[in-house]
């Protein structure tokens, strides 16, 4: 068996400070002006943290962390104009104006997930077990930031543990304000909340706009109902009829025969995947849109990115340099790539680096994968009048090279937006949706919750 690391060892001999450096440095940023964190414990195991660090180089970089007592982790922050001196911040002579563009996507995040040992601690292996969902919902991240917004230059990083990291490393990510920046955010979830028992009609939105719902269903029915078992007990099953809340529209009643014993019917199906196909069969088979809009938005709620507000928002918010080791599971947050083959295969027992058992080979792979991709799934039109294929990820891309290329334009529908359209019965309910501010800055030219 591989010898283990102390985290001190770690970071003083293995961690990848070079690739770091260019990477932050990439955009001709001056590292001296960007804020460093490093965490760590005394002897005695109390907490050590220290804030406004700031380094020249890789090598001063390594100094300033390794030499830290106990040292555990190290984050990243803000660019300041200048430099990372505490009593000028605090005194506003030298301001925060640039910043990576990050999405932290965590599973504790979504309440039907159990990943809690008998001690009530979270399990790496349980979350191991469900990382499919996180890796589902950095995948349609990318790919909304990209179709939306046009960023390209992102890095994806397991976190360690529970969940995955997003960065954008695109110029005019960077530079996004703290309005900027909520904007993109509200923009991506409508404000979807944690405890939400379905998703607002504005992610719905979002999701067909930009060609999701393969990816979403595709997720739901393989991984949530297929490899968690989702719908495997009656009380579960029960749980999500209710989520639908069909009863809850006055036309439910023409429909009321054929639904009031859903809830009955599902329960003798004799696995999940049965009862998911009846209830998804039952509902599709009305023709009716409301239904099928019901259905979505609570699917949705399974799967769709639920992110931590305060880590993209705020321009100097400090977040956990990718390579870092997890305090509680000795994983280094390795990057994996951005394509969806990459983020997919990627397992994190097997492929993230473990200070416990450490192999330095897989540390060489992961290493080799620390870099910005970009990103690949754009169709062109050809000047023949075909599709240009090259890096495109699935036929999603191709249809909408067509699109662009022979002027298709999409009938408009009531549907598609977060409020009801003019003269619609008051009877179907929708979620108000909020209102993007500042996403002209952000590259967004149309806002689907306004």
């Amino acid at each position: 068996m591989p010898p283990p690391l102390t985290p001190a060892e770690y970071y003083a001999k293995h961690y990848p400070y070079e690739q770091l450096v260019a990477l932050l440095t990439r955009n001709g940023d001056d590292l001296a002006n960007c804020e460093f964190a490093i965490e760590g414990k005394t002897s005695s195991g109390d907490k050590l943290y220290k804030r406004y660090v700031s380094a020249r180089g890789a090598s001063e970089l390594r100094e300033a962390v390794s030499r830290f007592t106990g040292v555990t982790a190290f984050h990243f922050g803000a660019l300041y104009d200048n430099g990372v001196d505490k009593k000028r911040i605090q005194a506003g002579e030298s301001v925060a104006t640039r910043r990576v563009l990050s999405f932290d996507i965590d599973l504790t995040d979504l309440e039907f997930l159990k990943l809690k040992d008998a001690d009530g601690q979270v399990s790496a292996e349980m979350c191991d077990k469900a990382y499919p969902v996180s890796a589902a919902a950095a995948y349609i991240l990318r790919r909304v930031l990209h179709k939306a917004f046009g960023y390209t230059e992102l890095l994806i990083v397991y976190s360690g543990r529970r969940g995955v990291h997003v960065h954008v490393f695109d110029e005019k990510a960077m530079a996004l304000s703290d309005e900027a920046r909520a904007a993109v955010l509200d923009f991506v979830d409508c404000g979807m909340q944690k405890s939400d028992t379905h998703a607002p009609t504005g992610v719905r939105l979002v999701m067909n706009m930009y060609g999701q719902r393969k990816d979403v269903y595709r997720t739901f029915h393989t991984h949530v109902v297929g490899e968690l078992g989702l719908l495997e007990n009656g009380e579960d099953r029960i749980a999500f009829v209710n989520r639908l809340d069909l009863a809850a529209y006055e036309e439910y009643e023409k429909y009321a025969p054929t639904f009031a014993p859903l809830a009955t019917d599902v329960l003798k199906c004799d696995t999940g995947a049965e009862a998911w196909k009846h209830i998804e069969e039952r509902i599709h088979s009305t023709g009716v849109e409301w239904m099928r809009e019901r259905l979505d938005c609570v699917v949705l709620a399974y799967v769709w990115p639920r992110l931590d507000a305060a880590v993209t928002r705020d321009i100097k918010h400090l977040t956990k340099v990718p390579f870092s080791c997890h305090a509680a599971t000795g994983r280094v947050a390795a990057a994996m790539g951005s394509e969806r083959k990459r983020i997919f295969s990627f397992k994190p027992a097997r492929d993230a680096p473990s200070l416990r058992e450490w192999h330095q080979p897989l540390m060489h792979a992961a290493v080799a994968r620390f870099r910005v991709d970009a990103a690949r799934s754009t169709a062109t039109a050809t000047p023949g009048g075909g599709v240009d294929m090259e890096g495109v990820e699935d036929m999603e891309d191709v249809a909408g090279a067509q699109r662009r290329r022979v002027g298709f334009k999409r009938k408009p529908s009531p549907l598609a937006t977060c409020a009801p359209a003019a003269g619609a019965s008051a009877s179907h309910r929708r979620p108000d949706a909020p209102v993007v501010r500042g996403a002209r800055q952000a590259g967004q030219a149309a806002n689907p919750c306004r």
